[in-house]
């Protein structure tokens, strides 16, 4: 009864038809069950931000079995049909009040469940609208870690450590197009209507079927592009005319710092922006140098600062290299290829030619001279 008096009540109030003394007893009613306030605040802010729909055939029906179940379950509404041979005045005048009252609490009830639904409806499109924008499909790798992925074209990409792999869920429709920050083997699916590209943040690479390895740290000097099979086209960042065409057993060389050269060149420095350079192999197998991180092996370049082989041992083994002296870090090893050792055994080869010392506190390698 205490329900049935709130809703009566709180539908006149909201029609304007309450008096003092109900709105007062609505008050009470607020103050002695919190349960009801709770309602009340909810379905205030509900009618104060939701907007009515022009036409809402959910609503409506809802709203219309609501209603049949009121006049079946409810004697008192079963109560304000009036029979025709009815011949009192005074049982008219009631009915006709209660039937008022009810008109007025069913009126607000219809008001506060379209409510309901439009916003019932409203969060169940919002939630849609999230679902369907999808965030792009991702694939990341730790230090000392690899992974695989099988794109939705078929493609297949090998990630090296501390990469970054990203592409649209929409991918292989109109465009096969994914972003690289670091290094990935890419066995490309081929497709001659949908070219396949690879952006970084120096170059972007196009193909269509092949085979062919990306290094694109943004911490390296170079981002690489190193062509085992088929065609590719690699197109320097802002400057569409520059371009080349690799053929197998090639790789493309491009300065990660292009664009500052560009803007401010360095008069001082003969480095080229970009070349095309010769695959090199490994004299013992011939396997490529480029893709060697693939079986495991790590190689230190001809012509490498040891400030830039410690990336490479950051990458491959999750540790931080910090050096104390600068001239140690400018050294450079001997060229080699070396098979998966642990860090300490990779370090104290290098002490014998580099001549420095070390020291490891977990993760941290401080290098002296």
């Amino acid at each position: 009864m205490i329900e049935e008096r709130f809703w009566l009540l709180l539908s006149k109030k909201s029609f304007s038809e309450a008096s003092d003394d109900e709105v007062r007893e609505l008050n009470e009613l607020l103050q002695n069950h919190p349960d009801l306030r709770d309602t009340e605040e909810v379905l205030s802010v509900l009618a104060s931000q939701s907007p009515l729909p022009e036409k809402n055939d959910e609503a409506e029906q809802a709203f219309e079995r609501h209603i049949q179940k009121i006049k079946d379950d409810d004697d008192n509404l079963k109560g304000l049909i009036i029979p025709h041979n009815s011949d009192s005045r005074a049982s008219n005048k009631r009915i006709s009040s209660r039937a008022k009252q009810w008109t007025l609490a069913l009126s607000f009830m219809s008001v506060i469940l379209v409510l309901l639904l439009v916003f019932r409806h409203n969060k169940v499109s919002s939630e849609q609208v999230t679902k369907d924008k999808v965030q792009p499909s991702k694939l990341i790798t730790k230090p000392a870690q690899k992974a695989q992925l099988q794109l939705p074209d078929g493609s297949v990409v090998w990630l090296n450590a501390s990469s970054n792999l990203t592409y649209d869920k929409d991918f292989g429709k109109d465009l096969r197009e994914v972003n690289l920050t670091g290094e990935a083997f890419f066995d490309v699916a081929k497709d001659a209507t949908h070219p396949f590209i690879i952006h970084t943040k120096v170059v972007d690479i196009k193909v269509l079927g092949t085979q062919f390895n990306v290094k694109a740290y943004p911490n390296d000097a170079y981002t690489e592009t190193s062509l085992i099979r088929g065609s590719v086209e690699v197109t320097i960042k802002n400057r569409s005319n520059d371009k080349q065409h690799l053929s197998p057993g090639q790789k493309s060389v491009v300065r990660n710092d292009i664009a500052d050269e560009v803007a401010s060149p360095k008069m001082s420095d003969t480095k080229p922006l970009y070349l095309t350079r010769a695959l090199t192999h490994d004299e013992t197998d011939n396997s490529v140098i480029e893709t060697s991180w693939m079986q495991g092996k790590l190689v230190f370049h001809e012509g490498e600062t040891f400030r830039e082989v410690a990336l490479k041992l950051e990458r491959a083994y999750g540790v931080h290299i910090t050096f104390a002296d600068d001239e140690v870090a400018q050294a450079q090893p001997f060229y080699s290829t070396l098979p998966t050792e642990t860090i300490s055994q990779i370090l104290d080869d290098l002490k014998e030619s580099l001549q420095f010392n070390y020291k490891m506190t977990g993760n941290n390698i401080l290098i002296t001279k």
